[in-house]
C-alpha cells in the first residue's frame, strides 16, 4: 500500500510539474503564422495586380502610347514573358537563398518599374520596364508556394498556400476595376504611380515583420528533367497552360468581348462581379482543398467550361454574360491555390524547381494567350474566343484526368 501510496504521489507531482512547464508542439496544434500568411498575400496581390492593371486601363493606356487595343494588350504579354524567362533561371541561381531577401528584391523591383511605367511615354521603353516587372513576378512566383509551405505547420500546408494566395483573388477582385476607377480618377499613369508606392510599403512592412525561412539544403540538386519525370508533373503544367490561356483569352479582351451586349460601359462593374465570384472560389477551395482537391479541379474546369459556352451562344445578351462570368469568376477563384497544391504534392522536396516551372507554364500560358487573342481579333469574329477556349479547357482536361488525378486521389 505504501509503494501504491508513493507511486501515486509521484504520479501528481508530476502532473503538476507537467501542467507548469509550456506546452510542447506536439501537444497543441500549431496555428498558421496568420501575420506572415498576410504578407504574403500582399505580394501575391501586388505581383498579380501589376500584371493585370493594363486589363482595366486598356484603352487608356492605348490612346496615351498610341497604338491600337491589340498592340496595347501586349502590356500584359510583356509582363508575362518576363515571368517566363525568369522564373527557373531565378528558381535555380537563388534556391539556396532565404526566401525573406529574395521576396524582397522582388517587391523592390515592382516599386521601381511600376513608377517607370507611371512615367515613361515611349510605347517600346514601357514594354521593356513592362518585362522588367515580369522579371521581378517570376522570382516571386518561383518561390512563393515554397516560402508559404515552409510557413506552415505540418498538415496544413494546403490551407497556408490557399491562405497567401488570396492575394491573388484580391487582385483579380479588385484590380481591373480599381486600375479602372484610378484611371479615371488620376489616369492611367497615377494608376502605375499609385501601385509604385503600394509596392515600396509593402517592402517597409515586410522588413520589419515578415518571418525569414532558410532555402534548399547544400546537398539538394536543383533539376528541371529530374523534376518533370516525377509523375503528375507534367500533367500539372500542360493543365496550367490549358485553363490559364483559356482564361487569358477573355480575360485581356474582355473589354471588346463585352462589346456586342453593350456592357462595355461597364467594365469596372463586371471586373468586380468576375472578383466577387472569385472571392466564393477560394472560400470553397480553401475549406475542402486538403480532402478533395480531385474534386475541386473537376468543377473549375466544368463550370470554365460551361462559362464559355454561354459566352459562345450569348454574347449580345448581358443576363447570359452575368451568368457566365460569374461561372467563370467561380472556377478562377480557387485554381491558383488547387495548382501549387498539387505540385506541393506531387514534387516532394522539388517543390522548387516545380514551381518555377509552373510559373514558366503559367506566364507562357498568359503570353501566349494574349498573342492568340489579338490574332483572333484581327482575322476572326469575337465569338472564337470562347470557342477557342472551349478547346484549351479539353486540352487541361485530359492532362488531369490521365496525368494527375491519379497521383492526388
Amino acid at each position: 500500500m505504501r509503494e501504491t501510496g508513493a507511486v501515486n504521489v509521484n504520479e501528481r507531482l508530476m502532473t503538476e510539474q507537467a501542467a507548469e512547464l509550456p506546452l510542447s508542439d506536439h501537444a497543441v496544434p500549431q496555428l498558421l503564422p496568420v501575420h506572415a500568411m498576410l504578407l504574403l498575400a500582399l505580394a501575391a496581390f501586388v505581383t498579380l495586380l501589376t500584371e493585370i492593371m493594363p486589363a482595366g486601363l486598356l484603352s487608356a493606356i492605348s490612346d496615351g502610347l498610341r497604338v491600337s487595343q491589340p498592340v496595347g494588350g501586349q502590356f500584359i504579354t510583356a509582363f508575362a514573358l518576363g515571368a517566363l524567362f525568369a522564373a527557373l533561371p531565378s528558381a535555380a541561381f537563388t534556391h539556396r537563398m532565404a526566401r525573406k531577401k529574395l521576396l524582397l528584391s522582388g517587391l523592390v523591383g515592382f516599386a521601381v518599374v511600376n513608377f517607370g511605367n507611371a512615367f515613361v511615354s515611349n510605347f517600346t521603353l514601357s514594354l521593356i520596364i513592362r518585362f522588367l516587372a515580369g522579371c521581378c513576378g517570376g522570382l516571386i512566383w518561383a518561390m512563393f508556394a515554397g516560402y508559404a509551405t515552409r510557413l506552415a505547420p505540418k498538415g496544413q500546408k494546403g490551407r497556408a498556400i490557399a491562405m497567401a494566395g488570396s492575394g491573388v483573388t484580391l487582385a483579380l477582385v479588385l484590380g481591373a476595376p480599381l486600375s479602372a476607377f484610378l484611371g479615371q480618377m488620376i489616369g492611367w499613369r497615377g494608376a502605375f504611380a499609385a501601385l509604385g508606392g503600394l509596392s515600396t510599403l509593402l517592402v517597409l512592412w515586410s522588413a520589419l515583420i515578415l518571418p525569414d525561412v532558410p532555402g534548399t539544403d547544400d546537398d539538394f540538386e536543383f533539376s528541371v528533367l529530374k523534376t518533370l519525370r516525377l509523375p503528375g508533373v507534367g500533367a500539372t503544367l500542360v493543365l496550367i497552360f490549358g485553363f490559364v490561356t483559356a482564361h487569358s483569352l477573355l480575360y485581356v479582351y474582355i473589354e471588346p468581348l463585352m462589346v456586342p451586349s453593350s456592357l462595355n460601359t461597364r467594365i469596372d462593374a463586371l471586373l468586380l462581379l468576375f472578383g466577387g465570384a472569385s472571392v466564393i472560389g477560394l472560400f470553397i477551395t480553401g475549406a475542402l482543398i486538403d480532402r478533395h482537391m480531385a474534386s475541386l479541379f473537376m468543377a473549375g474546369i466544368a463550370l470554365f467550361a460551361l462559362a464559355n459556352m454561354i459566352l459562345g451562344t450569348g454574347l449580345g445578351h448581358p443576363l447570359f454574360i452575368i451568368v457566365a462570368i460569374t461561372l467563370w469568376g467561380l472556377a478562377m477563384g480557387g485554381f491558383a491555390a488547387l495548382t501549387q497544391n498539387a505540385m506541393a504534392h506531387v514534387s516532394g522536396s522539388s517543390l522548387d524547381a516545380a514551381q518555377a516551372m509552373a510559373t514558366t507554364s503559367w506566364n507562357l500560358a498568359v503570353s501566349f494567350g494574349g498573342l492568340l487573342g489579338g490574332a483572333i481579333l484581327t482575322h476572326a469574329t469575337i465569338t472564337a474566343l470562347p470557342l477557342t477556349a472551349i478547346a484549351l479547357l479539353l486540352l487541361g482536361l485530359i492532362a488531369f484526368v490521365r496525368g494527375l488525378r491519379p497521383q492526388i486521389v
